[in-house]
């Protein structure tokens, strides 16, 4: 059997080239890395070097051995992720979210339904959403289209209404509707985690600059004293009462303001969820 530690000191010869290079990355003495070489080279009954005066290289048989430590070392690196992210679900709900609006509303309602576990959430894109199930990092997650798979539960979960956030004495105050268009170059103050909401303004607003801030309270506070338009969703003017400090909140009119939002789990996951799932 091969040690790991030997497939690690073959790689880190591999990468930079020379034993005393290696040796010193790996943080051991010299002729410990040439000794785990030489146990290597016996344990496969092959030769993995050409040995020339005051130097070693690679042959051929030793670049496809590199190639294959490479590989195992991924693998046992995905195996150790893999396996403390399912036992972490075991104790922890953790929801992965594309935009921020949604978990404002399930938050509450996973806490209720599952009291004895630590729920956590968290903001990313939608493909590293999907491979984080995949790998037991999110028991759920929230996307913008549906995921259909043979092994994958999606149910429809609700809306959100983008809405533009601006003082009475803004132009478009008196509006009923406003278009992207109609707001491209413009200063805005945004939440910095608005997930793929920041996609959509920025293509279709190009010309427009964004003041992100950290804190979404901050947002609040911030309009509260500004002048400057921001964003608000029917979502959030439900949540959070700073929302309606000396704003007027006007839908936006183009297609994309509107977004359907799907829960997503691991098909074999879903009776544990039920609760939750009829709850909403």
């Amino acid at each position: 059997m091969i040690e790991i530690y030997l497939l690690e000191h073959l790689l880190a010869f591999n990468e930079y080239g020379t034993l005393s290079a290696a040796a010193e990355h790996l943080n051991i003495a010299q002729p410990s890395l040439s000794r785990s070489m030489q146990k290597l080279e016996g344990i496969l009954n092959v030769t993995l070097f050409e040995r020339q005066k005051n130097r070693i290289i690679l042959n051929e048989t030793g670049k496809l051995a590199a190639e294959y430590a490479r590989r195992i070392l991924d693998m046992e690196s995905e195996m150790e992720r893999h396996i403390r992210a399912f036992d972490r679900s075991q104790h922890t709900l953790t929801i992965g979210s594309c935009a921020p609006g949604p978990l404002m509303v399930l938050l509450p309602k996973a806490a209720g339904s599952f009291s004895d576990m630590t729920v956590s959430s968290a903001i990313d894109t939608e493909d590293n959403l999907i491979k984080g199930l995949r790998n037991s990092e999110y028991n759920i997650i929230i996307l913008s289209k549906p995921l259909e798979h043979e092994d994958i539960y999606c149910k429809k979960y609700c809306t959100e209404q983008l809405y533009l956030s601006v003082t009475p004495f803004h132009p478009a105050a008196s509006y009923q509707k406003v278009s992207f268009a109609d707001m491209d170059g413009q200063n805005f103050i945004m939440y910095a985690h608005v997930g793929f909401w920041e996609d959509i303004v920025r293509e279709k607003m190009p010309h427009a600059k964004f003041f992100k801030q950290e804190d979404m309270e901050a947002v609040g506070e911030l309009a509260h004293f500004s002048d400057l338009p921001s964003f608000a969703s029917d979502i959030t003017l439900k949540t959070m009462e700073s929302r309606h400090n000396n704003r007027i909140h006007i839908p936006f009119s183009d297609s994309e303001s509107l977004a359907a939002y799907y829960l997503v789990c691991d098909l074999r996951s879903k009776t544990k969820f039920n609760s939750l799932f009829r709850a909403l």
